[in-house]
């Protein structure tokens, strides 16, 4: 782990100066795909392969890792080298691609490979760029390839402008993407919008002005391209890096804001969440999240302006006093955002199935609870008048209403009634024993507020573990230290999935209904996902599941096929006999009766 820090922090800092380096007839680069030598990639992919039930060898992913490459493992590109394919804006309209090799002997024992395998070299200029042909048959991606030696790698491309153009952009690329994996991919939005705005927004463009769709479509479309491309402007990189390691699969990510944006003053306020968001961390709950977001103010000017544009040109068909309200009700929420949140699922019931229990921090409860009549007005103002505008019946429409307050542990708690009004189609296929009212109960904390759908006693043993300080932070928990034994200081996000246990509750609910028995498709065991973020350059969060909870999903998948076969075949047998049955019953109805032998004539 620490070495995997300190290699990160090596690529992290180079990052931040990506832009400022890069020479004037540098290419804009867009993205890269990065592997961390050939054969820990093949290693990885033969124990992921394993785990999904059609295990695939080392040696033959290898195989076509270097055949894909036009060698074979250990004929010039060492086991360990990360190869990078680069992709950058070379003036086209989808961009160009090339490679950075890692070589030995500079490339040559590589390249007399390519010789050997029927290559040939056309020619070579005074700079010493190579032209190859591919014969035919070759695996190769491009039939004909262009190399530079550049030490210990070769850039190879399809042109000679590609490879020339990834030779002035490789000094100012990161020694490695910022995230751990055998293999990784990184995205540049910002460089993205930059060179492809004008296609993006052409296409969009296109698409809205359909015939077929609202006379609005152009607007909105118009409204969504630059929504997108202002918060692409925001985002420099976006990086997955996924592995294979101590019988996890791991999954790396990591979101970096451009420097001096709205996203990168935001980031730094980014903090970890307070022990109260775990009050949530119910030990039944079957997914928990605990999380700090910051200060919201930062982002709240650009998401407001996004919304009130959206009204304008989406019309809500609300009086222009009835939507400043709207409006103002939403600013009032937002600003009171204090930045921790903690949510859970906890285990269904009938009564109600999406049973989740969470906690708000806020600046002053007070003027939230003060404005809850008017905002849930609002709300239901908002859908009637929604409603209204569309020439097609909405499936459902959402009401609101506060019920009767009460009080528990000199803790004010309000409830809730929420409404679905289906429509008629809707209407007609819905169970009867899914309700369409809820009660959600709202406990106002001296910092915060609970909301409980399950109300009444969950809500009593959320207001008891906030007040009396006894929720474990996730972090505690077994089943996450299981898989982050060594986690990251100042974690700002962390989460906890049970996936087996929620699919089968799930199920489980669906089966006490409807009848069957599909919970028992569901591998034994919780299927732990656990994930936690934290900011260093940059968002980075980890995701980690074991290979063996894999397998169980596989073992599982295998079985139902095998059943499902089994019941096939049971039926078609079945099918079988009863033709066979109705075969013989009408091949005896087809023998004539018999006819008796006539009387012998009398003797004369």
């Amino acid at each position: 782990m620490k070495k995997w820090n300190a290699l990160l922090l090596a690529a992290v800092l180079p990052c931040a100066a990506l832009a400022p380096a890069s020479a004037a007839d540098s290419p804009l680069v867009l993205g890269m795909l990065e592997i961390r030598g050939l054969d820990s990639l093949a290693a990885a992919s033969f124990e992921l392969s394993k785990a999904a039930g059609n295990p695939v060898s080392k040696e033959m992913v290898a195989m076509m890792l270097y055949g894909a490459l036009g060698t074979m493992p250990g004929l010039g590109i060492p086991a360990g080298g990360t190869v990078r394919a680069v992709a950058f804006d070379d003036g086209s309209d989808s961009g160009g691609v090339a490679i950075l090799l890692p070589v030995e002997n500079e490339g040559a024992d590589y390249l007399t490979g390519l010789g050997q395998n029927g290559w040939k070299n056309e020619s070579e200029t005074a700079d010493g760029l190579l032209h190859y042909v591919a014969p035919d048959g070759s695996r190769m991606a491009w039939s004909e390839v262009y190399f530079l030696k550049r030490g210990a790698t070769l850039i190879a491309g399809p042109s000679a402008a590609a490879v020339r153009l990834l030779d002035a952009a490789a000094p100012a690329l990161p020694p490695i993407l910022p995230v751990e994996g055998d293999v990784a991919v990184q995205i540049r939005p910002a460089a993205l919008a930059e060179a492809f705005a004008p296609q993006f927004a052409e296409r969009m463009d296109q698409a809205f002005k359909n015939p077929g769709l609202p006379a609005n479509s152009a607007a909105m479309g118009d409204l969504y391209v630059k929504a997108y491309l202002a918060a692409a402007q925001q985002v420099d990189e976006c990086v997955l890096g996924l592995g294979v390691a101590d019988g996890n699969l791991n999954v790396h990510t990591r979101v970096a804001p451009v420097a001096g944006t709205e996203l990168a003053q935001w980031l730094k306020t980014v903090k970890p969440p307070s022990a109260a968001t775990a009050t949530v961390a119910l030990p039944d709950a079957l997914a928990v999240e605990t999380m700090n977001l910051g200060d919201l103010g930062l982002l709240a000017p650009a998401y407001f302006r996004f919304l009130e544009r959206l009204m304008d040109v989406m019309p809500s068909g609300l009086e222009p006093a009835a939507l400043a309200r709207y409006m103002d009700n939403e600013k009032t929420c937002y600003a009171q955002l204090a930045g921790d949140i903690g949510i859970a699922l906890l285990p269904p019931t009938q009564a109600v199935p999406l049973n989740l229990a969470e906690y708000v921090a806020l600046k002053d409860p007070a003027i939230l609870r003060a404005r809850m009549p008017e905002m849930l007005q609002s709300g239901n103002d908002m859908m009637a008048a929604m409603a209204d505008q569309t020439d097609q019946p909405m499936p459902f429409q959402i009401e609101t209403a506060l019920g009767e307050p009460r009080e528990y542990r000199g803790i004010a708690v309000d409830r809730v009634a929420y409404a679905f009004r289906l429509g008629g189609k809707l209407a007609a296929i819905w169970p009867a024993s899914i309700p369409t009212k809820f009660d959600v109960e709202i406990a106002w904390l001296p910092d915060g507020m609970i909301v409980a759908t399950a109300g009444g006693a969950t809500t009593e043993a959320l207001v008891d573990r906030a007040l009396d300080g006894t929720a474990a932070p996730l972090s505690t928990w077994p089943a996450w230290q299981a898989l982050h034994p060594e986690p990251e200081r100042n974690l700002v996000d962390l989460a906890h999935l049970a996936l087996f246990d929620a699919v089968r509750a799930y199920l489980a609910l669906g089966d006490s209904i409807a009848g069957g028995s599909n919970a028992d498709f569901v591998p034994d065991g919780p299927g732990n996902l656990e994930s936690s973020s934290y900011v260093m350059g940059g968002l980075m969060s980890r995701v980690r599941f074991r290979l063996a909870d894999i397998a169980a999903i596989t073992a599982k998948a295998k079985e139902a096929q095998a059943q499902a076969i089994a019941a096939m075949q049971q039926q078609m047998e079945a099918q079988d006999e009863l033709a066979d049955e109705s075969a013989a019953e009408e091949t005896a109805d087809d023998v004539p009766e018999e006819v008796p032998a006539p009387a012998p004539a009398p003797a004369e």
